[in-house]
């Protein structure tokens, strides 16, 4: 099973977009199955206005460069924004936005991307990352 279709997975059984991404990348993330789900279920449905699922990508790269901040996993600071924000710009690329209220048509009727989506684009993104960077 590739992580996209482990993280469709998650999300079809239950999980939030953001908890479908970061258990989908537990092992890399060196976390259980329980510590994934409770360090993202705050990022789901649109966390600080961005796409819950990015949220878990950033999670789960933070968590492997060492930010183990299990309060706060997706954070984006000035020390982290080098490898974040090129993850987001590829996710923007193929939706045409982050946030969560956009890509779901909020506001506009106009959905650009369904949750699914967003989920298994940011799998995507993530494996990519995952293999450039070994």
């Amino acid at each position: 099973m590739t992580r996209k279709e482990l993280a469709a997975s998650y999300h079809s059984n239950g999980c939030n977009c953001s908890q479908a991404i970061v258990c989908a990348f537990k092992d890399v993330a060196g976390i259980d199955e329980a510590t994934a789900k409770q360090i993202s279920k705050q990022y789901g449905g649109g966390a600080h206005g961005y796409c819950g699922a990015i949220m878990g990508m950033f999670a789960v790269v933070n968590l492997l460069k060492g930010h183990k901040n299990f309060d706060h996993p997706g954070e984006l600071t000035d020390e982290t924004k080098a490898y974040l924000l090129p993850l987001s710009e590829q996710f923007h690329s193929r939706n045409s936005s982050i946030y969560c209220k956009e890509l779901k048509g909020i506001g506009t009727g106009k959905v650009l991307r369904s949750c699914r989506g967003c989920v298994e684009d940011c799998a995507e993104i993530l494996d990519e990352y995952l293999a450039s960077s070994n």
